[in-house]
């Protein structure tokens, strides 16, 4: 019998390209030259009675072959079989993605699950999302069906698996936080689920809503640099995922910061009416849409030098940023505001970050922040 509910997505990491202008760093990733398992671990958000699987193929520019792959749920199952189109592995065409088929499974919420895939045939790294905040691990040989490890690779990056969708008990709903690093969770502890998204899945697991990170490091709001700008891809990462009903944007503040640094030495700081203009244009494809939306103000740059890069912080840039903060906050334009900035700021030094809240880069959160900012976000980024 077919569930009367909407199928919702619990669980994103969003494609990027590899290499080229939108990633311009070594991908740090070791070669995948056939003959190996990819073992990845993952926490969903909302649980459900059956989920799928989507790979993501985006921006390699030949078929790639993955092979075999078996889940496992912490505590409840083992080796359970993933197939496509019946078949046990599957081709995912260049420039696409490909979803698995429907897999029948009752998953509490908030459940881990370690994804095993056998790559027969050497893969070319060409999209991935880099800052996963957790290790994966690549192995040697076809280990796709054991749960234990082996001796492999560790890759800080995630390959292959894009999100997961779910076929939830009751009517739900998706939550999208898109955004930058400060999203991403850079300043968290590996291996953990210390996000504030991490943490507002949690806190929003009752209201049948499941929270996604949309997050990639480096990010800007108005155009491609390292990642996709939020603007690129917000059709993509917010707008066409299922079950999506609002969603959350923290974005703007590499616009600002990596303007004239060594990473765009020609580039210039933005207006805070260009910033604006591109919040506005979310704002009207979010609307067309009946997604509510909520920004989150942008926190403090710090002095020169004290992020460890040259002039990521400046009083011009400052200024730019207090007034895009001002907008937020005052124009009434949001379903809701979540104001980072007033939370996390030295009240004696407002273009400072809390020693309290520091991580240790002067710029992004500890886990005490991430707390701090989760717990503050208001039931309203969910109800109109």
């Amino acid at each position: 019998m077919s569930s009367p509910f909407h199928p919702v997505c619990t669980w994103l990491s969003t494609s990027q390209p590899a290499s080229g202008e939108t990633f311009p760093f070594p991908a740090d990733i070791p070669a995948i030259t056939g003959n190996q398992t990819l073992r990845q671990t993952f926490r969903i958000s909302l649980g459900g009675r059956k989920l799928r699987l989507v790979f993501s193929n985006r921006y390699g520019t030949q078929p790639l072959v993955a092979g075999e792959s078996y889940l496992s749920v912490s505590g409840l199952y083992s080796a359970v079989p993933v197939t496509f189109g019946g078949q046990p592995g599957a081709v995912i065409p260049a420039g696409d993605i490909l979803r698995s088929d429907e897999i029948p499974l009752h998953i509490p919420s908030l459940s881990v699950i370690t994804l095993r895939t056998f790559l027969p045939e050497p893969v070319p790294l060409n999209t991935f999302h880099w800052d996963a905040r957790h290790f994966s691990l690549l192995e040697p040989g076809n280990r796709a069906a054991r749960k234990e490890d082996a001796d492999g690779q560790f890759l800080s990056s995630r390959l292959l698996l894009e999100s997961v969708l779910i076929q939830p008990e009751q009517e739900a709903a998706t939550l999208v936080v898109i955004g930058d690093s400060m999203v991403d969770g850079n300043g968290v502890e590996m291996d953990t689920y210390g996000r504030w998204t991490d943490l507002l899945a949690e806190r929003f697991i009752d209201e049948n809503i499941a929270v996604v990170n949309a997050g990639q490091s480096g990010s800007r709001l108005l155009k491609n640099t390292i990642g996709i700008s939020t603007l690129s891809r917000f059709e993509r990462d917010v707008l066409q995922q299922p079950g999506v009903t609002a969603c959350i944007v923290q974005a703007g503040l590499n616009d600002i910061g990596l303007a004239g640094t060594a990473l765009d030495p020609a580039g210039s700081v933005p207006s805070a009416a260009d910033v604006i203009t591109g919040y506005r244009q979310l704002l009207t494809m979010a609307r067309e849409k009946d997604i509510r939306m909520t920004a989150v103000t942008l926190v403090p740059l710090r002095g020169t030098g004290e992020y460890g890069m040259a002039d990521f912080y400046s009083a011009e840039k400052e200024a730019v940023r207090q007034e895009i903060n001002h907008w937020i906050r005052t124009s009434g334009e949001f379903y809701a505001v979540i104001d980072s900035d007033l939370l996390v700021r030295n009240p004696d030094c407002p273009q400072q970050l809390s020693a309290q809240y520091d991580s240790g880069d002067h710029l992004h959160l500890n886990h005490k922040g991430h707390q701090r900012v989760a717990q503050s976000v208001p039931q309203a980024v969910i109800r109109a």
